[in-house]
């Protein structure tokens, strides 16, 4: 695997990424300035993008004019597959919160920028704070409003639903969203803006 750096101009997103990661650029702008461009785009022989469109923005909104890439020989339909597959499984990865709870207090400790983690200041606050309290209920932590991937302005509020019906709930929610008008990149805002219309039609 050979790195190489190129102009970042030369670099092309994939027009169809379905992934929606605009809430995530300053997070990652934060990280490559505290800590460098470590992570080297994904590019096809075209410079296609693969896997780095968040890198890619971030390095614009920088204005930095090279970035690190790593090229792949992948034929179109591996390479949309792997773009999506790199993007699912990083949500398979859960915490365990209060190793990560330890490591956060001994890092704010150190010279390091913790904002640059890319976690929010509220979450920051919650974790550390936690970690001071003994025999603090941790499984209570995991199943509240705690997401690394807020939405600014959003917050979290757990619901829990039968397996069997999730995926008749979300056909659901999406045909209800499309007959109200409204729409939304992030899955769980469009599922709150559809409960926030059957409130006020309740409501009303």
């Amino acid at each position: 695997m050979q790195i190489q750096d190129v102009e970042l101009k030369k670099l092309k997103p994939w027009e169809k990424n379905p992934r929606v990661n605009d809430n995530a650029v300053d997070a990652v702008i934060k990280s490559i300035t505290e800590f460098g461009f470590n992570v080297p785009i994904l590019c096809a022989p075209n410079f296609t993008i693969i896997a780095g469109h968040v890198r890619w923005k971030a390095a614009k909104k920088l204005k930095l004019k090279t970035v690190p890439i790593v090229v792949l020989e992948l034929t179109d339909a591996q390479r949309h597959a792997f773009s999506i597959a790199d993007n699912k499984t990083a949500e398979i990865a859960t915490w365990d919160f209060p190793q990560l709870s330890d490591i956060l207090d001994e890092l704010t400790k150190t010279e390091i920028d913790i904002p640059a983690l890319g976690f929010s200041e509220t979450e920051l606050d919650r974790l550390v704070a936690s970690s001071a309290v003994e025999d603090f209920d941790w499984s209570t932590f995991e199943e509240d409003s705690f997401s690394t991937s807020a939405t600014p302005g959003h917050v979290r509020l757990l619901v829990k639903i039968p397996p069997e019906i999730k995926d008749s709930m979300k056909k659901a929610i999406r045909e209800k969203a499309k007959a109200i008008g409204c729409s939304h990149g992030d899955q769980g805002v469009l599922a709150g803006l559809v409960f926030q219309k059957l409130l006020e039609d309740v409501d009303g």
